[in-house]
């Protein structure tokens, strides 16, 4: 009896040197299963939160620009650089005007020969509006007394004054005492945080690329604006939207497109041809 139980003894103490069960071989690669899911989902968390993180601050900057132009009356710009991931917000030192398009939305160009040639045709306007003003003081005077008679004379006699003319402003970077510093300097964006796509109402087709603007006016105006951001590595993506008249911005899941009344859609009938139509 002793020299059995030795042998079993013997024989569990061999098995266990031999290694582990099958079960503990599956408990142990479970653990390490769910300690690499748990640093998988953590890492994904962080990415998504960061371009979450980023797409409020976009907003929050827009909303900031839209106020700072209801507020200080000036004209301000929030300049998107797509190709550097790069945004600024600029003041702008004289009133702002959208550049004039024609009946298909392209910018209309001026080359240099038609500026001289309107510049020529402005001081001839400037010309005779001044003496038509200058005929009719001095029609004026020489009705009356004799005493009366010119333009020295008459203490309501008009000056001379010059045609205004509509010029592009100058946007710069600006500081404020009660605002960030950084934001009158180019802020980039995170490197896994894009901006793909940007539409006003005022474009006729959506930036994908280089520069576009986003302006600001006084007395609380702003223009119609979808902007598009995006992390490939983790497919997230987010649309932030802006309403003119308020300055709301919403912020909302997944890439919309900004369509407008003006835009060109081609579909097809039954059978098969296509149909060109434009919603008004």
């Amino acid at each position: 009896m002793a020299s059995l139980a030795r042998r079993r003894l013997a024989r569990r103490r061999l098995a266990r040197s031999r290694g582990m069960t099958l079960i503990e071989i599956m408990i142990v690669v479970g653990v390490f299963a769910l300690m690499a899911g748990m640093l998988i989902i953590g890492f994904g968390a962080g990415r998504n939160a960061e371009v979450s993180r980023t797409t409020t601050q976009l907003a929050n900057l827009i909303r900031y620009g839209y106020d700072k132009a209801r507020v200080t009356g000036d004209y301000y710009r929030l300049l998107i650089n797509l190709d550097e991931n790069t945004i600024m917000l600029q003041q702008g030192n004289d009133k702002m005007y959208l550049p004039a398009t024609d009946r298909d939305g392209k910018i209309v160009e001026i080359d240099e020969g038609k500026l001289e040639e309107q510049a020529d045709r402005d001081k001839r306007a400037e010309e005779s509006y001044n003496r038509s003003l200058q005929a009719e003081v001095y029609g004026q005077g020489t009705g009356g007394d004799d005493g009366g008679g010119g333009v020295g004379s008459d203490p309501y006699a008009t000056q001379r004054r010059r045609v205004p003319r509509r010029r592009p402003p100058l946007f710069d970077s600006f500081e404020d005492e009660n605002s960030l510093s950084d934001l009158g300097k180019p802020i980039r964006l995170p490197e896994d945080v894009k901006i793909v796509y940007v539409r006003t109402a005022d474009d006729f087709e959506p930036i994908t690329k280089g520069e576009a603007s986003l302006f600001f006016f006084p007395r609380g105006r702003t223009q119609q604006a979808y902007i598009q951001l995006e992390s490939e590595e983790i497919e997230a993506k987010y649309t932030i939207k802006v309403q003119p008249l308020t300055g709301r911005v919403t912020i909302v899941d997944g890439h919309e497109d900004l369509l407008l009344p003006e835009d060109v859609t081609d579909e097809e009938d039954d059978r098969g041809s296509r149909l060109e139509r434009r919603t008004f």
